[in-house]
């Protein structure tokens, strides 16, 4: 694969580049006594395959969409590092399924100073199935995402989706697939790359 160009990609933001998931797991166990693991969470629509109440459940959801930089959500490891490298060279998309975006540019002010907010744009769609619409407008070429629903959505509409590994993803399909941010560094094509 030839490498991307930092203009060219765009990414999801739970599950690819906050560790959202785990913290579910945290609050769960703490709040609301549940005994299930990271690694249960076999499927996207994780309360198919989880044992807590819908109410708990929305309780937390609630907290991580409207508060994330207030509780704790911590990056993926080395998402920070190359994000910030990219801002460098463009604006940083994400594109994401949640219903507002202001307070994940309020973790991003906390998480990632670094970065200048001019040179982060989160849009925020409130579906997954409006991100391709987006991403088209965009002129986005490649998403990494950890729903390989979306990413069906999307191949077929000339974008290349890139597969956030995960717990919930780890059925056959055909798209790349990275494990971590050291993979998603492999592919951008910075200048001073050999």
């Amino acid at each position: 694969m030839t490498r991307i160009p930092a203009h060219e990609i765009a990414f999801d933001f739970d599950g690819v580049i906050a560790d959202t998931f785990r913290l579910f797991v945290e609050l769960a166990k703490k709040n609301y006594q549940a005994s299930f693991e990271y690694e249960d969470i076999t499927d996207y629509d994780f309360l198919k395959v989880i044992d807590i109440e819908r109410e708990h459940a929305r309780e937390i959801i609630d907290v991580l969409t409207h508060r994330p930089h207030e509780i704790g959500l911590k990056p993926n490891s080395g998402a920070i590092d190359v994000l910030t490298r990219m801002a460098g060279l463009s604006p940083v998309l994400l594109v994401t399924a949640q219903p507002i975006g202001e307070p994940i540019e309020r973790w991003f002010e906390l998480n990632a100073p670094g970065i200048d907010p001019e040179r982060l744009r989160v849009v925020a769609t409130g579906e997954n199935t409006a991100k391709l619409e987006v991403l088209k407008e965009e002129g986005i070429r490649y998403f990494i995402e950890d729903r390989v629903d979306t990413c069906r959505l999307l191949a077929p509409e000339g974008i290349t989706p890139i597969v956030y590994e995960q717990p919930w993803n780890r059925e056959d399909h055909p798209f790349l697939k990275v494990r971590n941010w050291d993979e998603i560094s492999t592919l951008i094509s910075w200048p001073d790359a050999p």
